[in-house]
């Protein structure tokens, strides 16, 4: 099947500038694509001077009042000069995406609630169970007589749920579930693994949902102040003891993290972010990161973070900062 993220636009500079500015304002963008985009970008510097075009040019699309036709003068006639052909194939990008998007199909939840960039939400569910959704998440949910369906589609959510032993409240997040009765939980999603938090209770953790025919009792059982982590190939973790709080710091404006790939801290951060942290080298998505973001101050925080790491933060004052490494 076609997917928009197989899209590639004319060989040259500026048709794949765009493909990949359109493909970037992708969620769900896999970590392939992320680190493909990388590698283009630092192939050449006008590969480079390309995707910097673009972005301006989206901005520059904006600041155009009463489109397609605007006051003539030598200002405006010179600026559509300039960004026309990036816009149209920017344009391209966006109509090929958006037909491409109409053939894949999807499943569809009986209710959807997302949260925009930097909102949390606190939801009450019909049987009396709690969902507090994180920045940038989208949950489906999807109730039956026999079960409690729930599909956490990206992001983070802390998850209160009523008892009844009859109805299993189950999350399918990944390609594996978190069951439950009546418990208290965090799920961080990051497109890549998912990491279970048990807050009250115990949960069930299946990693690969074709491991239908496991026995339940020889799934992982995860209990409170324990956590387990699982990747989209079924690899899942031993469970063990963690710190739940920083697991649920974010509910507070933080985020805590501890000896964690900058690449997974940087995608955390963006759910927050007012622009878009971009990584344009592959060499920093490694770097162990432990410390505290605050929500509200993430600017500071890049300041400190070019300090005390060889990180180079590039802001044009547009949508995106991008971070490169530090030359010695």
């Amino acid at each position: 099947m076609t997917n928009k993220k197989n899209i590639i636009l004319a060989d040259d500079p500026t048709g794949e500038a765009a493909a990949w500015f359109i493909k970037l304002r992708d969620d769900d963008l896999p970590e392939s694509e992320y680190l493909a985009w990388q590698k283009w970008l630092a192939d050449n510097d006008t590969n480079a001077n390309a995707f910097v075009d673009a972005e301006r040019c989206w901005e520059e699309l904006d600041n155009i009042q009463n489109p397609p036709w605007p006051e003539k003068n030598s200002r405006t006639t010179t600026l559509m000069r300039r960004i026309m052909p990036i816009a149209a194939a920017i344009m391209v990008a966006l109509s090929i995406g958006f037909f491409v998007q109409q053939n894949i199909s999807s499943p569809i939840a009986t209710t959807t609630y997302q949260t925009a960039r930097s909102e949390h939400k606190n939801i009450e569910l019909e049987d009396g169970s709690k969902i507090t959704l994180g920045a940038r998440s989208i949950v489906n949910v999807n109730y039956t007589d026999e079960q409690r369906n729930i599909t956490l589609v990206r992001g983070e959510a802390v998850f209160s749920v009523a008892k009844n032993k009859a109805r299993p409240f189950v999350v399918q997040v990944g390609k594996g579930t978190v069951t439950a009765v009546g418990t208290k939980f965090n799920i961080h999603s990051n497109n890549q693994d998912v990491t279970v938090t048990v807050l009250e209770g115990i949960v069930e953790v299946n990693p690969l949902l074709t491991n239908e025919n496991i026995s339940p009792a020889a799934l992982p059982r995860v209990s409170a102040g324990k956590a387990v982590s699982y990747d989209y190939d079924g690899r899942i973790s031993d469970v063990k003891p963690t710190n739940v709080d920083a697991a649920t710091s974010w509910e507070k404006g933080l985020l805590v993290r501890v000896n964690t790939p900058l690449a997974s801290v940087i995608a955390d951060v963006n759910r927050y972010s007012s622009r878009e942290i971009i990584i344009g080298d592959p060499s920093l998505n490694y770097i162990s990161f432990t410390g505290t973001v605050l929500n509200d101050g993430i600017d500071n925080w890049l300041r400190g973070l070019s300090v005390a790491y060889p990180i180079k933060v590039l802001d044009s004052g547009h949508d995106a900062i991008l971070l490169l490494k530090k030359e010695k």
